[in-house]
C-alpha cells in the first residue's frame, strides 16, 4: 500500500504485522460443519458463553420499541434514561458507599472512546501517565496506544515482574506496589516529563489481578501526595467468577483523598459480553471534566435505539443478578478449568486467578531464546497450527514468553484449541531436546545450539522427559553453582506450584 499520500499523523494507527495475523485469523475462522480447520481465536477478549441469555433477553417487544425522540438528535452525553440504569446497576454491582449519580456519569461507544477523549481533556500533548505493564494491548488497540494515538500522551511504563521480590514485600508475580509506582515517577520527573496521572485496570488485563482495598487507597494516596489523576478502569469488575473472591470498587472506599481526580471507566463488553453494542461509560465527580467532554462525545455517541435497549435491559435488575450473572459465572468456571487443567497437562505455567476472561501464560521454557524474536517466532508457529493468542510483547511485557489466553469460549472448542497448543509445545520439545541447551537468563528458558529442524510431533512425550534433560545440562554448566532450586522456589512460589502440578499431572 502506497503511504505517499497518507499525513504524517495518519502514518501512526497503520497496523503492524501482529494485526494482519489477525485479519488472517478473522478470514478463516473455525466453525465445527464448515470450517473444522479453521483458525481458532483466543486473542480477542470477548465472552462467547452467554450468548443464549443475551439474546433470549431481547426478544421482549418492549427493548425493541421505537419512539419518535430517538429519531432525532439526542444528549452527547448519554440519553438520561440510560444513564440512570447505568447509575443505578453502577450502585449495585460496585457496592457504592453512595448512589452513583447519571449526573455523573457520561456515555461513549466504547472503552477505548473514553481512554482518549479523558486524556484529551486532562492532559496537554506530551504530558505523562504511569501505567503498570503488562498492561491491555493487542494491535492497534490497548491503553498506550489510546494515549500516544491521539491525545500524545507519554505512557510511562512501571514494569512489573514475575520474579518475586520478597525483600520489597511482594508475596505474587507481578504484583504491583506503591514503591515501583514512586521508582517510576520520580525517574520520569527526572527525566523533565510532566506526570498527570496513574491509568489503572481493576482486575487487569492480562493478568486478571484483583487490587485489594489497601492497594487501592495506596494508590490512591500516592497520587494525592502528587496531585496526579487516577483512572481506574473496572470494566472486569462483573467477571470475578469464584464466588469467595472479593472485589473493591473504587466507589466503595470509604475514603476517596481527591474525589475530583478521581475517575472510573466501565462497560458492557465484557461483564455481559456485549462487545458489539460498542457502550462505555466515564463516572467522575468533576463536572468540569464531564463539560469539556460533551464537546468530544458528540463525536462519540450511540445511536438513541441502542441506548434505549440498553437501558431498558439494565432495569431488569433482578434478572441480571439472580439469572444472568450466577449463569456466566458458573460457566466462566468450566471454561477456566479446562483451559487451566489443559494448559498444566502441557506443561505451561500460569496465574491462578479468578477474574477476567483470560490466563496469563508462560510459555518461556519454549523459546529458541529469551527475546522478543523468539516470542514472535512462536505465535507464528502458532498461527500455523490453526491457533491464535496474544504475545506478551502486545501488552508491553518486558519477560518474551509470556501469552494471553482467552477462554471465554465452550470447552469443546477450547480442548481443540489445546490440541493445537499441544502439537507447537510437543514440536518445541523435541526442537530443544535435539540440540545442545545453554541455559538463559531466566530459568525455564533455554536455547538451542544445535540443528534442531522436525516436521513431525510425538505425542507419548511428557514433561518429565524434558525436565531430564534439562537436569542432565544444568548438570554440565557453571549455573547451578550460582542457583539453587530452593532459592528458586522461594522466589518463585507460584510458578513453582504451576510446575509441580504439570509434572505430577503426567505420571498419572
Amino acid at each position: 500500500m502506497s503511504t505517499a499520500v497518507l499525513s504524517k499523523r495518519y502514518l501512526r494507527f497503520l497496523p503492524d504485522d501482529q494485526e494482519e495475523d489477525c485479519e488472517l485469523i478473522r478470514s478463516k475462522p473455525y466453525d465445527e460443519k464448515e470450517n473444522p480447520d479453521g483458525f481458532i481465536s483466543l486473542e480477542t477478549s470477548e465472552n462467547h458463553l452467554c450468548d443464549d441469555l443475551i439474546l433470549s433477553k431481547f426478544v421482549d417487544s418492549k427493548i425493541h420499541a421505537m419512539q419518535p425522540w430517538m429519531l432525532q438528535y439526542c444528549n452527547p452525553r448519554g440519553i438520561d434514561k440510560l444513564r440512570d440504569a447505568v447509575a443505578r446497576h453502577l450502585s449495585c454491582q460496585a457496592k457504592s458507599r453512595q448512589p452513583v449519580r447519571a449526573d455523573d456519569i457520561t456515555i461513549f461507544n466504547g472503552a477505548e472512546s473514553v481512554i482518549t477523549s479523558l486524556m484529551q481533556v486532562i492532559c496537554d500533548p506530551e504530558d505523562g501517565f504511569l501505567v503498570p505493564s503488562p498492561c491491555y494491548g493487542g494491535g492497534m488497540l490497548g491503553i498506550t496506544n489510546s494515549l500516544i494515538r491521539i491525545p500524545q500522551v507519554k505512557p510511562i511504563l512501571v514494569h512489573l515482574e514475575s520474579r518475586v521480590n520478597f525483600e520489597a514485600g511482594e508475596t505474587r508475580p507481578f504484583q504491583l506496589t506503591v514503591p515501583r509506582l514512586e521508582a517510576a515517577y520520580k525517574k520520569a520527573v527526572e527525566q523533565g516529563v510532566k506526570v498527570k496521572g496513574i491509568f489503572l485496570i481493576n482486575p487487569n488485563n492480562p493478568t486478571g489481578e484483583i487490587y485489594d482495598c489497601q492497594l487501592l487507597k495506596e494508590c490512591l494516596d500516592f497520587a494525592n501526595r502528587n496531585s496526579l489523576h487516577v483512572v481506574i478502569d473496572e470494566i472486569y469488575m462483573g467477571t470475578i467468577f469464584h464466588p469467595n473472591v472479593n472485589f473493591t470498587s473504587v466507589l466503595n472506599l470509604d475514603h476517596i483523598p481527591d474525589p475530583q481526580r478521581t475517575h472510573l471507566i466501565w462497560g458492557i463488553s465484557k461483564d455481559f459480553g456485549m462487545a458489539g453494542f460498542r457502550v462505555g461509560v466515564l463516572h467522575t465527580l468533576n463536572q468540569s471534566i464531564h463539560k469539556g467532554l460533551e464537546y468530544l462525545a458528540y463525536f462519540h455517541n450511540i445511536s438513541a435505539s441502542t441506548q434505549n435497549m440498553l437501558a431498558e435491559f439494565l432495569s431488569d435488575a433482578d434478572w441480571v443478578k439472580n439469572v444472568f450473572f450466577p449463569a456466566n459465572h458458573q460457566r466462566l468456571r468450566e471454561s477456566h478449568q479446562c483451559m487451566s487443567e489443559g494448559l498444566t497437562e502441557l506443561g505451561i505455567p500460569h496465574l491462578q486467578r479468578s477474574s477476567g476472561l483470560y490466563i496469563w501464560a508462560d510459555f518461556r521454557l519454549y523459546l529458541s531464546a529469551p527475546t522478543k524474536e523468539a516470542e514472535v517466532k512462536l505465535h507464528r508457529q502458532l498461527l500455523k497450527a490453526g491457533i491464535g493468542i496474544r504475545t506478551g510483547e502486545e501488552f508491553s511485557c518486558q519477560e518474551p514468553g509470556w501469552f494471553r489466553i482467552i477462554f471465554a469460549h465452550p470447552v469443546p472448542i477450547l480442548k481443540i484449541a489445546l490440541k493445537r497448543i499441544a502439537s507447537v509445545v510437543n514440536e518445541r520439545r523435541k526442537e530443544i531436546c535435539g540440540g545442545e541447551l545453554v541455559i538463559g537468563e531466566c530459568f525455564g528458558v533455554a536455547e538451542t545450539s544445535g540443528s534442531c529442524q522436525t516436521d513431525t510431533t510425538t505425542s507419548g512425550e511428557k514433561v518429565e522427559d524434558l525436565m531430564a534433560t534439562l537436569h542432565h545440562q544444568l548438570k554440565s554448566t557453571d549455573w547451578l553453582k550460582e542457583n539453587t532450586a530452593d532459592i528458586w522456589v522461594k522466589e518463585n512460589p507460584e510458578l513453582y506450584k504451576e510446575y509441580k502440578d504439570a509434572a505430577d499431572k503426567s505420571k498419572e
